[in-house]
């Protein structure tokens, strides 16, 4: 079973290199790195640092985001072995990618629209005539043609690449069904999952219809027992989207309570160890998927928030990552840097404040335009 499937991989990659250097879509640099590299004999299993140059544009990029750690609890924790090795030797991650976002909405949703307030600002509180998604507010359960409550009408990077033409997923472990708004439904919470919160996404006959209701979908729970994780069989939206070679542009994982760090949960002794095994499980599959294989995919494992102006533990994979690289402290990231990044990697415009600045023309926490293309090689 095992040789089968890495000969599907296999046999994947060389067609889906051939689609791309028919399309142009990837850097010849990185097109020759990778017939260099993949060849009949093996298949890539390192994660970073096998591929030269960074494509021009990406075919697809994916978020996968856990929760509330700081960058010391996680790497270099005993508890959390594979994302140490992942960030240390294999990848790479910074010293200052830093928790600085004032905004009283969950983190996910300045993260992936750089603001929170229909005027394409970031704020605590809601001012007189705005409308902001705060704190504690679950999205409509079901919209009207023309609103939405609690949500808001400003452009997010999942209309974005659908207006491309691309396409977005975002899988959601453990939710009961698609673009589910329900506050807290088992080991599913709404407020981890951004797509709901934007209207653009959920009124029919705006900006492409309905969209969260097809494209926000079920990722089925991933069984994890205190020693490893073992992921649900086919049918499996993500697994089966790899396996097939049917990724998405963009993708927004998100692991259950369980398992994103967000809640200790038996028979785990650490919220941290149940997280890095639960993608000990599913990063392999990514790097094995005829998607990263040829050299146009890109992985950003991110986490919500830390203490204000903390450090957190996220982390950068990509084939032409150097490894063992770690940006300095003194370089200043956030969460909305990702989002700007993501946007070039993709060919998009940038929006909110991965411009730099907020609809007020207020400046953009610090940190927020860092080019992480540069600062990563990717």
């Amino acid at each position: 079973m095992r040789w089968s499937r890495r000969f599907v991989v296999l046999m994947a990659v060389v067609v889906a290199g051939v689609t791309t250097l028919a399309s142009g879509e990837v850097d010849a640099s990185v097109s020759r790195a990778g017939a260099s590299t993949n060849s009949a004999s093996a298949v890539q299993t390192a994660p970073c640092g096998w591929a030269t140059n960074p494509p021009t544009t990406y075919q697809h990029v994916i978020w996968i985001w856990f929760e509330d750690s700081h960058l010391s609890s996680v790497i270099g924790n005993s508890a959390a072995p594979y994302i140490t090795n992942l960030a240390k030797t294999q990848c790479a991650y910074a010293g200052g990618w830093l928790n600085n976002i004032l905004s009283a909405a969950p983190a996910y949703v300045p993260s992936t629209a750089g603001a929170n307030c229909n005027s394409d600002t970031l704020n605590n509180t809601t001012p007189l005539g705005d409308t902001c998604i705060t704190s504690g507010a679950a999205p409509a359960k079901s919209c009207s043609s023309t609103t939405c409550k609690n949500t808001v009408a400003i452009t997010s990077i999942f209309e974005q690449v659908q207006s491309t033409p691309g396409s977005w997923k975002a899988y959601e472990e453990s939710m009961t069904s698609n673009c589910s708004t329900a506050g807290h439904s088992g080991n599913y919470y709404v407020r981890h999952n951004p797509a709901p919160y934007f209207n653009h996404l959920r009124i029919v006959g705006q900006f492409g219809g309905n969209t969260c209701a097809t494209n926000d979908v079920i990722l089925p729970t991933t069984s994890c027992n205190g020693t490893n994780c073992t992921i649900a069989p086919s049918p499996n939206s993500l697994l089966d989207d790899l396996n097939n070679n049917t990724l998405p542009t963009f993708s927004f994982i998100t692991p259950n309570i369980c398992n994103d760090m967000h809640t200790k949960c038996a028979p785990y002794l650490s919220r941290v160890t149940n997280g890095d095994q639960w993608l000990a499980a599913w990063l392999p599959e990514i790097i094995a998927s005829p998607a990263y294989q040829n050299g146009s995919t890109a992985v950003f494992i991110m986490w919500d928030e830390t203490s204000f102006d903390g450090a957190m533990p996220n982390v950068i994979v990509a084939p032409s990552v150097v490894p063992g690289t770690v940006v300095p402290a003194t370089t200043t990231i956030n969460n909305i840097a990702a989002l700007g990044t993501t946007e070039d990697m993709l060919g998009l415009a940038h929006i909110g404040c991965a411009t730099g600045l907020q609809g007020n023309d207020a400046p953009c926490p610090d940190g927020s335009t860092a080019n992480l293309r540069s600062l990563f090689h990717i």
